[in-house]
């Protein structure tokens, strides 16, 4: 059984308080349920829709707030499931009304007396213009006067009545009618529901949603979606009137909470419609509070400014700070960026796992524990939820013997479950065995645009793989790219999310000879030789030297970084160091005898020995491996925002390089005359002078 966290992060917890902030009916001081007293109907709010790629916690999140609103009114519904089951609309507005007909402590029962004699007037076995008649009726009733609407549902309700096949229909729907029925005015009507309902045997709430969609399915789809609406109509009209009597309103002290999972699946992009075009048909305020998720963008997204589908990078809705700040997109829908979680929120979620070690498991040899298990479990998922609740339980299950840093290098494993466990969570669910292939290689690209034109990369054979990849890189969201912000780079770029990327890049580092054209060589090696190549062609020495130093060749990449030396400004030079830097530290793997930091180091500049060396390249050598093993330093804006956001930690877990690269930024000093280069070169060395957690 898997293991959840109890740890709230500050993410959920924001969403929460907004939820909150839009349920909460204003006070008038009373006692309430604690959500507040109810005062007046309050202004109408749009539906929020989180979107969020693959694992990005968007189901877990959901259910928190089903549970937190448990007092209210809630409903939650997945979307997807019931469409994969066959349900339509109607089934999922069936089942949304059920759940906030349900009892609660501390509010009164919502009932719902036109929705609940419409669901049976259109889904009973009843010939097509009787049902028309009944569909067409309530339309006119919901947009007339009370009196009209009263009428309307006394003949429904005689007709529901009598029908033939009615029973187990009445008897499932007749909790959603008032108990107050004699307001129809028809004693007769209410005491032959009341038999049908004695008599009839109690159908489950799944088998009266089936019942209901093979009989109403068999409809034109015309007639389907005029039912449809007018359903919506009715749903809306029944809410906006349980609250607007003077009772309701005094009473009901929250607004109703519906929370809908993947809205982008095709019955969810329905549902969404015929809702917010409900909304808007009736041009009034009413209680729902809708937080919907998606991990792609549904239907309704068609009519943005967008002109058509969403562009890549196109990402609506911004956090300021730790606000949740959703952005209008469409009247009656607002979108908010569920972000992955930040490294504070992925350190309170270490600090429970060295709790539940207890003191079986020897403690982390850094000063404090919890900032390092949690700094560096961030930096290997860049807090992406599912990654990260699924690397902490791994690490936990490492036995009792295994000291950390060695469960954090062999969680990431390419040959373990885990690899391959999150790669099928965060990839497309429909990704082919040759876009995974192809992903694989253009993870060691430092983004999408330069391994889409690496033509070594894909030869003719891979034509169709190309294609795919091309299709893959379409959309931002569903495929987890990030806009890397490269001010350096011609327009935007665009990568794969940090953790997607180093789970590739093991695989890749474990794959046997691949890359067309190529024999020989593995994986690695090939597919890091024909990118080289390619920015060899293109005349981009920096990208080049990048993939150098990922194959290896430390002399081409510090040569490289050397001949910058003065001729560029201190910080730009600094910055082409971190791109450096960045490149793909190729891991040892678990069966290798291990090397310390140091040795590692050593091992890569004992060339240097070899031979004179010029004294400066020398240095830039030696800052340029020591650098590249290392773990990133707290980012200076000046010369650490390159786009690129690749990370491995697992080279230097303890960050025991740190004074060799300081040190060596102090002594490159003394090979410039300019104050600007002295100053940002001993910046530099401070970053490197306490830990990164």
């Amino acid at each position: 059984m898997r293991r959840q966290w109890a740890g709230e992060s500050e993410r959920d917890r924001a969403v929460e308080a907004y939820a909150e902030a839009r349920l909460r009916r204003e006070s008038d001081g009373g006692r309430g349920s604690g959500l507040g007293r109810a005062r007046a109907p309050g202004p109408q709010f749009d539906a929020t829709l989180l979107l969020g790629p693959r694992g990005s916690g968007k189901t877990t999140l959901l259910r928190h707030l089903e549970r937190w609103a448990q007092r209210a009114p809630v409903a939650r519904l997945d979307l997807a499931d019931l469409g994969q089951k066959g349900g339509k609309p109607i089934d999922a507005l069936t089942g949304l009304v059920f759940r906030l007909n349900a009892r609660k402590a501390d509010f009164p029962r919502l009932t719902f007396p036109s929705f609940g004699l419409l669901v049976m007037a259109v889904a009973a076995q009843v010939d097509g213009i009787d049902r028309d008649t009944a569909v067409r009726d309530m339309a006119d009733a919901l947009a007339g006067p009370d009196s009209r609407r009263l009428e309307v549902l006394g003949r429904l309700a005689d007709a529901v009545a009598g029908m033939a096949g009615a029973p187990g229909l009445a008897g499932a729907a007749l909790p959603l009618l008032p108990e107050w029925q004699r307001g129809w005015g028809r004693l007769r009507t209410r005491l032959r529901l009341r038999r049908i309902r004695s008599t009839a045997p109690q159908q489950p709430y799944d088998t009266f949603l089936i019942e209901l969609n093979r009989r109403y399915g068999a409809g034109e789809d015309e007639e389907r979606k005029r039912a449809e609406a007018v359903l919506f109509a009715a749903f809306l009209d029944d809410l906006r009137r349980a609250y607007g009597t003077r009772s309701g309103d005094r009473r009901r002290t929250s607004r109703c909470l519906v929370l809908l999972d993947n809205v982008d699946s095709p019955l969810g992009s329905d549902f969404l419609e015929l809702l917010l075009e409900a909304r808007r048909e009736a041009d009034a305020p009413d209680p729902l509070v809708v937080m919907a998720a998606a991990g792609s963008y549904p239907r309704v997204f068609e009519d943005h400014a967008w002109g058509g589908a969403p562009q890549p990078g196109a990402y609506p809705g911004r956090w300021e700070g730790e606000e949740f700040r959703p952005a209008q997109v469409a009247r009656g829908l607002c979108v908010g960026q569920l972000r992955d979680l930040r490294r504070l929120e992925v350190e309170r979620q270490a600090k429970e796992v060295l709790s539940a070690a207890g003191r079986d498991l020897r403690a982390p040899r850094a000063d404090s524990g919890v900032k390092w298990l949690g700094w560096a479990v961030y930096e290997l998922t860049r807090g992406q939820p599912a990654a990260t609740a699924a690397v902490l339980e791994a690490l936990l299950g490492r036995g009792d013997t295994m000291d950390w840093e060695e469960r954090l290098r062999r969680v990431l494993d390419p040959s373990d479950a885990l690899v391959d466990g999150l790669l099928d969570r965060l990839l497309p669910i429909d990704a082919s065995r040759e876009l995974v292939r192809a992903l694989t290689r253009a993870a060691a690209s430092v983004d999408l645009a330069h391994a889409g034109v690496a033509g070594q990369l894909w030869g003719e054979a891979n034509a169709a793989a190309q294609k795919e990849f091309d299709d893959f890189c379409a959309d931002v969201l569903c495929t987890m790219h990030i806009d890397t912000g490269d001010r350096a780079a011609d327009g935007r770029t665009e990568t794969l999310h940090p953790l997607l990327r180093l789970l590739l890049l093991r695989k890749l580092a474990a794959s046997a000879p691949a890359a067309p054209g190529e024999s020989g060589a593995d994986g690695w090696e090939a597919t890091h030789t024909a990118l080289r190549a390619r920015a060899e062609e293109a005349d981009k020495p920096g990208l080049a030297a990048y993939h150098a130093l990922a194959l290896g060749d430390l002399p081409a990449a510090a040569a490289y970084l050397n001949e910058r030396f003065g001729r560029i400004a201190a910080e730009d030079w600094c910055a082409e160091l971190c791109r450096l830097r960045r490149a793909p530290l190729r891991p040892v793997g678990p069966d290798a005898p291990h090397r310390q930091p140091w040795e590692r180091y050593e091992a890569l500049v004992e060339f240097l020995n070899e031979g004179e060396v010029e004294s400066r390249l020398r240095t830039v050598t030696r800052l340029l491996a020591a650098s590249w093993i290392g773990p990133e330093p707290p980012p200076s804006p000046a010369t650490d925002r390159v786009g690129d956001p690749y990370r491995d930690p697992l080279g230097d877990l303890y960050a025991e390089l740190y004074g060799e690269i300081a040190a060596r930024f102090r002594t490159l000093t003394t090979h410039t005359e300019s104050v600007s280069w002295d100053r940002t070169l001993l910046a530099k060395a401070a970053q490197y002078e306490g830990k990164p957690w």
